[in-house]
Order: C-alpha cells, then structure tokens, then sequence
C-alpha cells in the first residue's frame, strides 16, 4: 500500500466531520519528469530534448554538427563547402559558388542549380552572364555594345548612328551597317530604292552617276582651217571638216544641278569659232547653247583644257593633259583658263 502524503493526512483531520476529505496519492516526481519529456512521435520533434538544469531546453543538433570550415569537408567531392551557419558540408554556397560557370549555387538548397553565374558560362549570341537574373544576355553595360548602341534589358539598342549610317536591319550586333550612300537597297533611307535621274547625283547608290540614257550629248571634234566642235554629227564632217572623234567629249543636253551653259560662239572677221561659259561670248557673236558643261569634278566629270594659238587664231579644246602640253611645247598654242568639266562617257 502507498504511504500517503502529509498534506492529505492534514487535508483529512480538518475535514473528517464532512467527510469532504478524499485522499490522493502524490505523483512521484520521477513520474512528472516523465511526462514532462514526451516521445518525440508524440511532440512532433525530430529528437529528444533534454533538460539542461537551468529549465533551457538544448537540442542535441548542436552538438552533432559536421564542421566548422572547409577543411573538414575536403574529403567529400560531393559536398566540398562548409556552411557554417548549419554546420553542414554541402556543394556549395553563395560566398563560395564552386558551380559550373552555366550554373550557379542556389541559397535556398546549396545546390548547383542551372542559370549562369559568370560570363564563361555563356556563349553566341548572348556571351554576358546577367547575374541578378541568372541568365545569358547580349550585354550588361553600354560599353559592351557597338558604337551608337546603349545596353537596355539584356540587348544592346541603337540610339544614334554617325550621319549617312543606319541601322536598317535592327540588330545593334553589326552596329550602323548601312551606307546610305553606297548600299542600293538602304539608299539614302533604310529600304529606299530610288531611280536614277539627271541631276549629276548617284541616285540609286550603285556608284554610278546618272546611269540612265539621255542625260548627255556627245561632242564631237574636227579639224580643217580651225578645230571644230559639234553636236551634230552631218555638221561635223560638212564643209571641209573632218571628224577626228565622234563623241569626243559629253555635255548635258539641260541644266543640271553643277552646270552652266557652254556656248558656242563665231567671230566672222576671224572665221573662227569658240567655247565658252561667257554669255557674251567675249566679243565673238554667240551661234547659241551647245550644251551644259560642268562647275567641278563632280559626277566624275574631267577638266576640260582650252588653248588659243595666236598665229592661226585656233581655239583648241582637250581633256587631256599630255596632249596640251604637246600642243604648246610642239605647235605654238598658249594655255588659258579651263573652260568647265566634261564627261568622257554618256553615263554613269
């Protein structure tokens, strides 16, 4: 029989006349202690706990912990990394991301996770590794992209191109590609194809000035008691003249943009002709426009020399260089002025 505890005997000498007194047995104490440290199926733990004196409760995890740094993870390939907040050996961590470069350490599981954590995990295309998105993009900062091009989202984005460039295909990777002085099918504009006109222009980017039929008439030269220049060809070898090159030079048959009127004047006291750009064809009587010569070089126009020899008052017209100077060296002609750029073909 248990023995009873005093407070339950007094409990009873106090009562006795009401009979109000029921004795109790006194839990052992080893019994509470017991009960107060249950299995830990029933807590929902995942170990015992213990009771450290002091009533803290201590969870034996702490003293079970795998390491302290690196060192004591070595011998594990798998899991080479020390995560010293859980004491665990693992395969990586954020501060220590040993991961392949197209992988990276995810913080949640300390594992190799794929998304790229530097630029050598990535290649083509996108070669730069954005590590805030874990992702391969085209740039990261403006100065990875061509020139005129800014980095925005990931792709390098055209802001500016240096003038008579474009970027017509959209893709900064090339960067302003497009000569729109030089490329037919981005002429002047992205996707312009423009046709060609007289106007001493390559309108259509081919590199070729007015390559079209008609902008030009041909000069031609003959010789007799003066040199001769035409656009007619009859009149040419008419009336004791003889041809010595049919087209010998070309003209524009109007007025371009970079071009004057030539005329062509007669003196009859002289019974000679002469070219010139002068309206009043510096005193001789003007016969008429005989076509339009050049201001410059433009539109690969050529100088176009004049001479006069004052012992037979011949004025002799050439565009080349070598047989002006035969002509003063050799037969007495004096250089003047030029009289204009001319053009040695019909086109282009």
């Amino acid at each position: 029989m248990k023995a009873r505890s005093t407070s339950a005997i007094i409990c009873c000498i106090l009562s006795v006349a009401s009979n109000s007194c029921v004795p109790t047995e006194e839990t052992p104490t080893d019994a509470r202690r017991a009960d107060a440290v249950s299995e830990p199926s029933e807590r929902g733990d995942t170990g015992p706990r213990s009771d450290g004196g002091d009533g803290a409760v201590i969870n034996p995890f702490d003293a079970r912990r795998e390491c302290e740094s690196n060192a004591e993870c070595a011998g594990q390939p798998t899991v080479p990394v020390c995560d010293p907040v859980r004491g665990r050996c693992v395969a990586c961590t954020p501060s220590m991301d040993r991961c392949d470069p197209a992988d990276h350490c995810d913080p949640a599981t300390f594992r190799c996770a794929p998304g790229c954590r530097a630029d050598e995990g990535c290649a083509g295309a996108t070669p730069r590794c954005d590590t805030a998105l874990r992702r391969c993009v085209e740039c990261t900062r403006t100065d990875q992209c061509p020139g005129g091009a800014s980095c925005a989202g990931g792709r390098c984005m055209m802001v500016s191109c240096p003038m008579g460039r474009a970027d017509c295909n959209r893709n900064a990777a090339d960067g302003c590609e497009a000569d729109l002085a030089t490329d037919p099918m981005n002429c002047g504009a992205c996707a312009t194809m423009p046709a060609e006109q007289c106007n001493t222009r390559d309108d259509n980017c081919n590199g070729r000035c007015d390559d079209v039929g008609g902008c030009r008439i041909g000069v031609h030269r003959s010789s007799g008691v003066e040199h001769f220049y035409t656009t007619n060809r009859m009149e040419a070898g008419c009336c004791g003249f003889t041809v010595e090159s049919e087209n010998f030079f070309y003209l524009y048959g109007a007025m371009v943009p970079g071009t004057a009127p030539l005329y062509r004047c007669y003196s009859p006291s002289q019974g000679r002709h002469l070219l010139t750009p002068d309206a009043a064809c510096e005193g001789f009587n003007r016969e008429g426009i005989i076509g339009y010569i050049g201001t410059s070089s433009a539109c690969g126009a050529t100088p176009l020399y004049r001479l006069h020899n004052p012992t037979n008052r011949d004025n002799f017209y050439t565009t080349s260089a070598a047989e002006r100077d035969n002509a003063v060296m050799m037969y007495g002609y004096q250089a003047r002025e030029l009289a204009g750029y001319v053009w040695t073909t019909p086109q282009g």
